[in-house]
């Protein structure tokens, strides 16, 4: 039987895979999008790291990495890493890549608990992610999958799941963040969030096209905190908890698949020393 942790792995893992070529392709627009915010916040020659960069398919990572002095590309699964850096390699760009947990056992513990009935123990202290100091640290739509593959692809109850995100779910969004913040002091940290989505079945109250066409960023987030956001990964609270400051923020359209659409909300926040 996998432990909680080869589970948690497994499951971002199996996503991972299924992302072939034609997700680059389909994607194209909204690397163009992030990289119209990226590119007013991250100098030449700047340190930085990719959190749950995976596959790479969604950001434009080649331009960063020939704008940044360094770029680390930081996921849990080591093999998407590997084929995002050959892919790089190939066309012309070196990144390194580095394996990690940025939760540091924490989601472990929390899949122990639910899937075994163990107690979970304390939150573990603030713990940088990667190699650091960054100058920017980008998390790539990573709170949302910090517990919700695990859980889905388990035998709980969609009530239960639902439970479980709503419990530890928060709490673990604003360690992760706090960790984050913590690999880049005085520098920036950009979250990258899949607030919203639509398919067949989950429409929200409003279209995604009323969102970006919004002009002012605070008009924006209000619309979409009107409608069914993710449980438990509230990215834009946690960087109120970490005492960050917000100094951007852009929405963009992510057409995950064929009848599925995301809204994506990233937010650039200035970490404190």
């Amino acid at each position: 039987m996998q432990s909680p942790g080869r589970r948690a792995l497994a499951a971002n893992a199996r996503r991972n895979a299924a992302g072939g070529l034609g997700r680059l392709w389909r994607w194209r627009g909204t690397r163009a999008a992030a990289w119209s915010l990226l590119e007013r916040h991250v100098p030449p020659g700047a340190g930085v790291a990719v959190v749950g960069a995976g596959n790479g398919h969604d950001l434009p990572l080649r331009r960063l990495a020939r704008r940044a002095g360094r770029l680390d590309l930081i996921d849990l699964d080591a093999r998407a890493l590997e084929r995002t850096r050959r892919r790089l390699r190939l066309g012309g760009v070196r990144v390194d890549t580095v394996v990690e947990d940025v939760t540091h056992g924490t989601a472990d513990a929390v899949l122990r608990q639910l899937f075994g009935g163990r107690p979970r123990g304390p939150v573990p202290p603030v713990r940088a992610v990667g190699r650091p100091p960054y100058d920017v640290v980008i998390a790539d739509q990573l709170l949302t999958q910090l517990l919700y593959p695990a859980l889905s692809d388990s035998t709980l109850a969609p009530r239960a799941v639902n439970a479980a995100l709503r419990t530890y779910g928060q709490s673990l969004t604003n360690a992760v963040v706090a960790n984050l913040a913590a690999a880049a002091p005085g520098g920036l940290l950009v979250l990258v969030e899949d607030v919203l989505g639509w398919w067949a079945g989950h429409e929200q109250p409003f279209a995604l096209d009323e969102v970006l066409a919004l002009t002012d960023p605070d008009e924006a987030l209000a619309l979409v905190e009107r409608g069914r956001t993710a449980r438990g990964a509230d990215g834009r609270l946690a960087l109120t908890a970490v005492r960050a400051e917000v100094i951007d923020r852009a929405f963009w359209r992510w057409p995950f698949t064929p009848g599925t659409d995301y809204l994506v909300c990233a937010s650039v926040a200035r970490c404190a020393l």
